[in-house]
């Protein structure tokens, strides 16, 4: 019996240590970051240049993170990812796949980078490995490799495939029949990528049209406001095309303000990703009405609106309802974080109406990481 107990106990220890071992997303890409700053010098300058994985919404969120991480850090000089962008365009290279050392070496010269940083994600099985290099520009020469082992959670599990897996709910509500996905029809906005789109919406948009917007690429964006002068009643709907489209926050503040006489719907096939730090709402609803559909996403935004009115708290990093109207007939809000009312903050003028969708893993400090109604609306149907 003694004997069989050590073996027990021994055998809970090891499984204990390989499971200790097996880090978070987020505490990867900061233990990265921090292994990458060990290395180099005060003021060098780095380009952080690729990572290669099954997806490249996973390898967009590292290389966005990691970026950050380092420039938060302020030991080491990060090349700005636009250059980035327009060189590897030039050289036909795509940065959330394999580059060739020859061609980060070449890449990092024309940036005037000293070092460069790139990495990978292999399956394990139950697990993945997720490894970071830093790359002498002159010599080619490994200056460090740091390697962690990834665990498997809901955060991986969404980014790698779009979809969240065995989240736990906490706001959910399934769609019910009368709350449906219906073929909105209206006009195709004209534009090679979404910035064009949004241009000739701000000419061309008049009063009581619908125009659609489709997404064909994963785009990088400045914060929008939908608002056209002396026109009302106008829908805007965004539409990924064939496959799911994420629009990235590449700056500080609200993505999207939808104000009066607008209509804001997220439609099939659509992701909106924010980042850490930041000081806005994914969506800013400011006198206008805001869907979101089956399909659609609200995530990886930490941060919001830092407001007096409510204690100087972080709130609304996920919805922020102001004034005007919210409705969730599907998709989902998820690992946003802030103070309060992260996945949505209901004003005093606010109206959520959640027919279906769901609102989880969002983590709040202070209380409402889900929903928080501060003397708005809620109405929950078919839940």
């Amino acid at each position: 019996m003694k004997r069989i107990l050590v073996i027990l106990t021994v055998y809970t220890l090891l499984v204990g240590k390989i499971f200790a071992q097996q880090l978070n997303l987020d505490t990867v890409i900061e233990r990265s970051a921090r292994a990458v700053e060990e290395v180099l010098p005060q003021g060098a300058k780095v380009a952080v240049l690729n990572f290669v994985s099954t997806s490249e919404t996973f390898s967009d969120h590292v290389i966005e993170e990691l970026t950050g991480k380092l420039v938060n850090g302020r030991k080491v000089t990060i090349v700005d990812r636009r250059n980035l962008a327009l060189i590897s365009q030039e050289m036909n290279l795509q940065l959330s796949g394999e580059v060739s050392d020859e061609s980060a070496q070449a890449l990092g010269r024309l940036l005037g980078a000293q070092s460069i940083v790139s990495g990978t994600l292999t399956n394990m099985g139950t697990f993945y490995r997720f490894r970071v290099r830093v790359i002498n520009v002159e010599t080619a020469a490994i200056q460090t490799q740091a390697s962690y082992d990834l665990r498997n959670d809901e955060q991986v599990a969404f980014l790698l495939s779009g979809n969240s897996t065995n989240v736990p709910n906490v706001v959910s509500g399934e769609t019910s029949p009368s709350v449906t996905n219906s073929i909105i029809e209206g006009t195709i906005v004209p534009g090679n990528n979404f910035i064009e789109k949004l241009a000739w919406l701000q000419r061309s948009a008049d009063s009581h049209n619908t125009y659609i917007l489709e997404i064909r690429a994963n785009e990088n964006i400045t914060p929008h406001v939908f608002y056209y002068d002396d026109a009302i009643n106008i829908n805007i709907v965004l539409r990924g095309v064939g496959a799911n489209r994420v629009i990235r926050l590449r700056s500080h503040g609200t993505m999207f303000t939808v104000r009066q006489n607008v209509t804001l719907i997220l439609d099939n096939n659509i992701t909106l990703q924010g980042h850490n730090g930041n000081n806005g709402s994914m969506v800013y609803v400011n006198g206008g009405v805001f869907r979101m559909n089956n399909g659609s996403t609200i995530t990886g935004n930490s941060g919001g609106f830092r407001n007096p009115s409510y204690g100087n708290q972080i709130i609304g990093s996920g919805v922020f309802i102001n004034n005007g109207l919210f409705e969730m007939n599907g998709g989902i809000i998820s690992n946003n974080s802030a103070d309060s009312g992260t996945g949505v903050f209901i004003a005093r003028d606010g109206n959520f109406i959640m027919n279906g969708g769901n609102i989880s893993s969002n983590t709040a400090s202070n209380f409402g990481g889900a929903v928080f109604l501060h003397g708005g609306r809620f109405t929950m149907n078919g839940g």
